[in-house]
């Protein structure tokens, strides 16, 4: 028993000193971080691929822009969640993580985003990632990467920031709303069609009355008055109905012109994923990321997507037509290179069309 006992008191006085070790180590971790000041921080940069869109000094100034230049602050005052979701905010910035040192140190590791284009149509000015995220073009930085010049007539504003697939679903959902209060804005109609009806039943289920007295000639007058009243509200109910249907048929209508916009706009989603893919595979060629300079893009409002590059070799103009089939056209052209233009003369020709299939037109 008294073994027990002084096991016990052993468990309860090992706790004990656990319990008072901790207390002792937070109290001097709380004073370390009060009386600590950052001393210094470091910023890594990955990703961005050959031509980075920032460095160490842009975010030393974003930062800066808001308040929260960590160097000289104590630890205990450093917000470190403020400071990365600031740094989330930066359009260049895919994923920010930042930590502190025990020595006083603030460390920023940063993933950046990698353009794969540079979009200056008519009114624009933005970069285009692998990701289909958009960015504004700013003084502060500059890629080498393939322009996009034209006036083609983008989905989205020339002032938005984010991925094309949400401002693609935000569009979509809001269009879906609208549907939905066109659909609820027909029930209404419905009623009056089926308040019309009743009123016609009403009509319809009138018999003359003939009393006792009632001469039949005094019938007579009565079925023939009664006989208009019922031809006079089917009229009347005809035309109500025409009326509240044409009214629920424009409703249609409307609902189709937007499901039709609907249709239009995931094409257009299309037409920009097929542009993605094409530019990620010209950055993955030497070749290719070196000969592709310019891309002309037109069409847009209804219209589909249809693009002309600028290459770097010879003085041609090359028509690639819609975005369908971009690889393997790039595959024709390489093709058209090695086993046309090189034995013929770069010179030869002004114009290069590869919209047809399998087809090398040139003029």
């Amino acid at each position: 028993m008294l073994k027990k006992i002084g096991t016990y008191i052993g468990f309860v006085a090992l706790w004990g000193v656990v319990i008072a070790v901790v207390v002792w180590a937070n109290s001097l971790s709380a004073e370390h971080n009060t009386t600590t000041a950052i001393r210094g921080t470091k910023i890594t940069i990955t990703g961005g691929g050959d031509t980075p869109l920032i460095d160490s000094r842009l975010i030393e100034e974003w930062l800066a822009l808001h308040n929260l230049t960590p160097d000289g602050h104590p630890l205990a005052k450093t917000d470190i969640a403020t400071i990365e979701a600031t740094l989330a905010d930066h359009c260049a910035v895919e994923e920010a993580n930042v930590y502190t040192t025990y020595d006083g140190h603030v460390n920023i590791d940063i993933r950046q985003r990698e353009p794969i284009a540079r979009l200056r149509l008519t009114g624009y000015d933005m970069y285009l990632t692998k990701e289909g995220y958009l960015l504004p073009a700013t003084d502060g930085y500059s890629v080498h990467v393939p322009v996009i010049t034209g006036d083609y007539k983008p989905l989205f504003s020339a002032t938005y920031k984010g991925y094309v697939k949400d401002m693609v679903a935000d569009t979509i959902a809001l269009l879906d709303r609208r549907i939905e209060e066109l659909e609820e804005s027909k029930i209404p109609h419905f009623e009056a069609l089926k308040d019309n009806n009743a009123r016609l039943r009403e009509v319809t289920r009138l018999n003359v009355k003939r009393g006792i007295f009632t001469s039949d000639e005094e019938a007579e007058i009565l079925a023939a008055a009664l006989k208009q009243q019922k031809t006079e509200a089917r009229a009347k109910h005809s035309a109500v109905e025409r009326s509240i249907k044409g009214e629920i048929a424009a409703i249609d209508r409307a609902i189709g012109d937007i499901r039709h916009r609907q249709k239009e706009i995931r094409g257009i989603e299309g037409e920009i994923n097929r542009l993605i893919s094409f530019l990620v595979a010209v950055g993955k060629s030497d070749f290719w990321s070196a000969e592709v300079v310019q891309l002309i893009a037109t069409g847009g409002e209804g219209k589909p997507l249809q693009l002309a590059m600028i290459p770097r070799s010879g003085r041609f103009v090359i028509d690639l037509g819609t975005t369908e089939r971009l690889e393997k056209k790039l595959d024709d052209l390489r093709l058209f290179y090695h086993e046309g233009l090189d034995n013929i003369g770069w010179d030869k020709y002004r114009r290069i069309s590869l919209r047809y299939d399998g087809q090398v037109v040139c003029k």
